[in-house]
């Protein structure tokens, strides 16, 4: 009865408490793994493990590849070192990397981690950390009957099918199997038939001008100079070639060359002034019909040639010369518009 009573008071002072077993470094005794999935670990709360465990599984992942002739990173997030008993821990807990993956839970395992918010892509970062590190050292645990995961028969075709949910381009590929089978079936007297596929940078395109069309903010297309050479020459039977008397002040300048047409409201003065900046020409009117074009270059003596010159143009027709306008392009080009005195 003392006896009796002795192992009674050990068990309530807790000298029985399970004590939780070490796993040797070499990886031969798999049977005294500690970082399977049971109530002792979790009582707690603390998946992460202690920083001896963290170690101790690490080398064995070290080992495990090293045995197969595959080499080990360890995973990096966001420069730091993943927590891989942790990810383990998390996934096995779920019921393995099949079931989290059919059941959508990756967000879920990542969310664990704590990730900063600018990271956007939780769940594929640490689907790719597990794929990466731990799926294969999963499937051979699992094989042998240390973890016990429930393996489908069907993990493949779910594999495949979240792959697709999961992967813009398994997607896209699926979509095409499934094209090609449609084209397979309906197509069977040897007629070839390509499908149709869209360009997705097209419609992208297309849909962002709509959009901006419809803001008002898509800028109209600055026509070119040949739209504006071709448009010229179909207004051109609306211009009248105008005979005018042109008389040189000074020396004459048989270089300028000054052309004027006539519109329904306006004279059209087209000017050759090569060789002189904007600064450097000058056009005067007044109400008389008369046009004064001059040009002074800033260096008279230069080399080539370019010398003062001073046209007057006598129009046909009184003019309104405080509508009058002038542009002088960087060829050379000038342009008079001078519209007809209003009665």
């Amino acid at each position: 009865m003392e006896l009796l009573k002795e192992k009674v008071e050990d068990l309530k002072n807790g000298d029985n408490k399970t004590e939780l077993p070490t796993t040797p470094v070499n990886g031969n005794n798999n049977s005294e793994l500690s970082f399977f999935l049971d109530d002792i670990h979790f009582s707690d709360g603390n998946e992460s493990g202690t920083e001896e465990e963290q170690s101790v599984f690490m080398k064995q992942l070290e080992i495990f590849f090293k045995e197969r002739g595959m080499e080990f990173k360890p995973p990096k997030f966001y420069g730091e070192g993943l927590n891989c008993l942790k990810l383990w821990r998390a996934v096995t807990k779920l019921g393995g990397y099949d079931k989290v993956t059919s059941c959508k839970l990756w967000r879920q395992v990542g969310e664990s981690f704590k990730p900063p918010k600018t990271c956007t892509t939780v769940s594929w970062t640490f689907r790719g950390f597990y794929e990466k590190a731990l799926l294969d050292y999963e499937r051979h645990k699992t094989r042998g009957g240390e973890l016990n995961i429930p393996i489908s028969s069907q993990s493949e075709a779910m594999n495949v099918d979240n792959q697709a949910s999961g992967s813009g381009r398994a997607r896209r590929d699926a979509a095409a199997r499934a094209m090609r089978g449609w084209h397979s079936r309906h197509f069977r007297n040897g007629e070839v038939c390509e499908p149709i596929t869209k360009d997705k940078n097209f419609i992208s395109q297309q849909k962002r001008e709509k959009q901006l069309k419809s803001l008002g903010l898509l800028k109209r297309k600055k026509p070119s100079y040949l739209d504006c050479a071709v448009k010229a020459s179909c207004t051109k039977v609306l211009k009248a070639h105008v005979e005018t008397a042109v008389v040189d002040i000074g020396s004459p300048a048989d270089w300028v060359k000054i052309n004027v047409q006539k519109t329904k409201d306006c004279f059209e003065v087209y000017a050759l002034v090569p060789g002189l900046l904007r600064e450097e020409v000058r056009v005067q009117s007044d109400p008389a019909g008369r046009l004064v074009i001059s040009g002074e270059p800033e260096h008279p003596d230069n080399p080539w040639g370019v010398t003062p010159f001073k046209k007057v143009v006598n129009l046909p027709s009184r003019i309104d010369p405080h509508q009058t306008s002038a542009v002088v392009t960087l060829h050379g080009q000038l342009f008079v518009r001078v519209p007809f005195e209003q009665s």
